[in-house]
């Protein structure tokens, strides 16, 4: 097969860095391994080259898998960083720990991009109705997969009650309400899909996502063991950490929407929204928040407050796919060997399941409400990815949540369950967009190309 010359040097470029990354992360282990009084530079080697690694993929090898089959998962980082850390132990718990700052600037980059999709102004009635069915198929979701195994731990009356239980399965169902954008982007630019279909289903998922990370904060609203500041009755703790979360979003929001009032350059730009990342993060992992949720407020307010933030959302979303590809790795690398038991496993399917089916329902009531069936009750097809949000989800999760039992099990579990849902979102997603979007099928391409060339 013939390759320009660009492609050639690219893939040159890549094999030439991959000589000098693959030799650091080896040496560093060694080092890191021998000399514990070198044990910072050890670290820092090692997220170099995941960082220089996470580059070079991006911009090399995913673009063209994307050129080529019009999709990127992403998942085999997953495995790749499970290789690297549990299984290999080039990556051991101490330094993982010690990278919780990468981490924790990942989820919360993501719970800010989420917010900033957010905006309430200009809401038209198009828009209204992707609100109103993602809330629906979002609301859908989340009872199946938390009511359902509630209700089993009832009936079967399990000892100690369902109590112990709801941290996990309020995780797992803020963890299914999650869609990913990417297959459904993919795909449409792919297939040349034309139309609104594309918009409005992208604008659904946005809007579950929305719902799932309002759920995965209520968590750490509920069971957040931190002493409240001031004296407040029992029943009423959990509101007052939904108000800090609001409260620390809301003002960081209108802090940092004050230095976009100034004409900054791009690389200034995204460095002070590092910074405030970071910062928010920071401060929201030392009271036991979650970076995600208050960093998803302050991305809200942000955009619906500052006039000047389009141009830092889009230069966010140029550099997010590195990001992604570091989550994915450390999620991998954080794997539990040890989480008992095994048979709890076979949990994944029956998630899969639920989550498919609770989609499937709330995609039938969103129909209803809506009254528009011009894109079919079918829609849950198109919304079956997770993506790094949910990745992002299960961190922050362990991050605060990691000693309770059955978290090591709950967090493999899920970790399969979002590498086989990216893997099925795709073929599932171009089916869909094949039926209500006037894509032709590869059949009917196959067809019309050789008609094309008979005439």
């Amino acid at each position: 097969m013939h390759q320009d010359g660009s492609t050639n040097r690219c893939w040159m470029f890549l094999a030439g860095l991959m000589i000098f990354v693959l030799p650091a992360m080896s040496w560093a282990a060694e080092e890191g391994a021998q000399h514990q009084v070198d044990s910072d530079l050890y670290r820092v080697l090692i997220l170099l080259a995941i960082v220089g690694a996470a580059y070079i993929i991006t911009h090399l090898l995913l673009e063209r898998l994307a050129e080529r089959f019009g999709f990127v998962t992403g998942t085999e980082y997953i495995v790749l960083g499970a290789l690297l850390g549990p299984v290999f132990g080039v990556l051991d718990t101490e330094t993982i720990g010690a990278l919780t700052p990468v981490n924790v600037l990942g989820t919360g980059s993501l719970g800010l991009l989420a917010g900033l999709n957010l905006r309430f102004r200009g809401f038209t009635p198009f828009r209204m109705r992707a609100f109103q069915s993602g809330i629906t198929i979002a609301l859908g979701t989340l009872l199946t997969v938390v009511g359902v195994p509630l209700l089993a731990l009832i009936y079967f009356d399990f000892p100690g009650g369902v109590d112990p239980f709801m941290p996990i399965l309020l995780c797992s169902g803020a963890v299914a309400v999650v869609v990913n954008t990417g297959p459904l982007r993919a795909m449409a630019a792919f297939w040349g899909a034309e139309g609104s279909t594309t918009d409005f289903s992208v604008q659904v998922a946005r809007f579950c996502s929305s719902v799932g990370i309002i759920a995965f904060g209520l968590i750490f609203c509920f069971y957040n063991e931190t002493t409240v500041p001031f004296d407040v009755d029992p029943p009423f703790v959990w509101m007052t950490w939904l108000g800090i979360h609001l409260l620390l979003g809301s003002v960081l929001g209108l802090i940092f929407a004050g230095f976009l009032i100034r004409e900054l350059s791009d690389d200034m730009l995204i460095t002070i929204f590092m910074g405030m990342v970071i910062f928010t993060s920071g401060f929201a992992y030392y009271l036991h928040l979650s970076p995600i949720f208050v960093n998803f407020v302050l991305g809200v307010v942000l955009i619906n407050v500052s006039q000047h933030v389009e141009h830092v959302h889009k230069r966010l979303l140029e550099i997010r796919r590195p990001l992604y590809i570091i989550l994915f790795f450390f999620a991998g690398a954080g794997w539990a060997l040890s989480a008992e038991p095994i048979w709890g496993y076979l949990l994944v399917f029956a998630y899969l399941v639920l989550r498919f089916v609770g989609r499937m329902i709330g995609s039938i009531g969103a129909s209803r409400i809506t009254k528009d069936r011009s894109y079919g009750s079918g829609l849950y097809r198109a919304l079956q990815g997770s993506g790094a949000l949910s990745v992002a989800m299960l961190l922050d999760f362990t991050q605060v949540f990691g000693n309770l039992e059955y978290a090591g099990l709950m967090y493999n579990g899920l970790l399969i369950a979002i590498v086989l849902s990216e893997i099925a979102s795709y073929p599932l997603t171009r089916n869909w967009l094949i039926d209500v979007a006037d894509v032709a099928s590869p059949e009917k391409r196959g067809s019309s190309t050789q008609t094309q060339e008979a005439s």
